[in-house]
């Protein structure tokens, strides 16, 4: 192992097969507050155990801190000062003689991953895991370490986490399904939303982050609108092709970020003409029409001259329907998604076919 000092603080660092290091913590119950750590999780044990049999790697450092002498440092050799070691146990009698020798202080779940209740990879497999080690840590020193990896550690936005995925081909669910539409729709020429999607960590004033938008197309069912699965050029036409509809209609772009028109171009305006999409598609069905920007925009102007508005109506904060409601229907997901809920009923009082919309 190798020392570390921090002020007047030492530490070790070194590692140990999982499976035996394991033997020797001190076992906390689940979902029990301790002095300086959570509760422990038991879907997140089996989340990690069943990561580990997948190939997964555990990479960064459990903190333990000793109870008592039993584990005691040592240097290796007078001849080497920098290096030290713990005589751990050997023997399955030595391993009941050390039970319950160190805290963990960090790094709970993943350690207890490796109890016989909860391992699924087979004894043949080796499994080290590294740790840093604190030698008789008093409560002030365990806290203070406690603060630092759980409460300084800036976390990293759920938004490049899954850049990060999409680079390491680690993408799943919705986000696999999704990700390429989002990322012609951020950056080809014909897309009305160009360089308005943050796909990663870059700065956009007003941009919609990637990983919004795909759970927003996702809830749509965008990919089955059709009852069957459209690959990723009829998804980007299907949504390029409704979106230059509707800015026509309101008589705004989303790039331009109007404020005059309010939540249009916003993520909320987006949630709520993504999900009247679906009936759109199936209105196109029943006039048997190709689903391009000028049926969206025939279509649009037939529904609101139904209800005597315009589509820009829906966002001007000033209109006379936007006065009616009273508040702003696009403050939050909820509301946004009971207006839409609202419009798509309207909507399917107009009409009702086999047609393909894509052809």
């Amino acid at each position: 192992m190798l020392e570390v000092i921090q002020h007047d603080v030492k530490s070790y660092v070194g590692f140990f097969p999982a499976r035996e290091l394991v033997k020797l913590a001190t076992k906390a119950e689940l979902q029990e507050p301790q002095e300086a750590q959570r509760p422990i999780n038991q879907k997140r044990l089996e989340e990690i155990s069943d990561f580990v049999a997948d190939k997964g790697i555990l990479s960064t450092s459990i903190v333990i801190g000793t109870k008592d002498d039993r584990l005691s440092v040592k240097p290796v050799s007078d001849k080497i000062p920098y290096l030290y070691k713990i005589e751990f146990p050997e023997s399955e009698n030595e391993f009941d003689d050390y039970k319950d020798s160190f805290d963990i202080m960090d790094g709970q779940h993943r350690l207890f991953s490796f109890l016989p209740e909860y391992i699924k990879i087979s004894d043949s497999v080796p499994f080290d895991i590294p740790f840093v080690v604190y030698i008789k840590p008093t409560l002030k020193e365990r806290r203070i370490i406690f603060k630092n990896t759980n409460e300084k550690q800036e976390s990293v936005a759920s938004n490049l986490l899954m850049w990060f995925r999409e680079k390491l081909n680690m993408l799943s669910g919705k986000e696999k399904t999704y990700h390429s539409v989002v990322s012609s729709l951020s950056c080809e020429a014909r897309s009305p939303l160009k360089g308005r999607i943050i796909m990663g960590a870059e700065k956009i004033t007003g941009g919609f982050k990637a990983q919004q938008v795909i759970t927003i197309l996702d809830k749509a069912d965008i990919k089955d609108v059709d009852k069957k699965p459209l690959d990723n050029d009829q998804m980007f036409k299907l949504i390029t092709n409704y979106l230059l509809g509707w800015e026509k209609a309101v008589g705004s772009k989303f790039c331009d970020r109007d404020k005059a028109f309010g939540a249009f171009s916003k993520i909320s305006g987006f949630r709520f003409m993504i999900s009247m999409l679906p009936e759109f598609y199936n209105q196109a069905k029943t006039d048997k029409r190709k689903i391009d920007c000028s049926y969206v925009v025939e279509k649009l102007e037939e529904l609101f001259a139904t209800y005597g508005m315009v589509a820009s109506d829906l966002f001007v904060k000033d209109s006379q329907y936007m006065t009616k409601l009273g508040s702003n229907p696009f403050s939050a997901e909820t509301p946004t998604t009971l207006l839409a809920k609202e419009w798509i009923n309207n909507l399917k009082a107009l009409k009702g076919g086999e047609f393909d919309p894509l052809a």
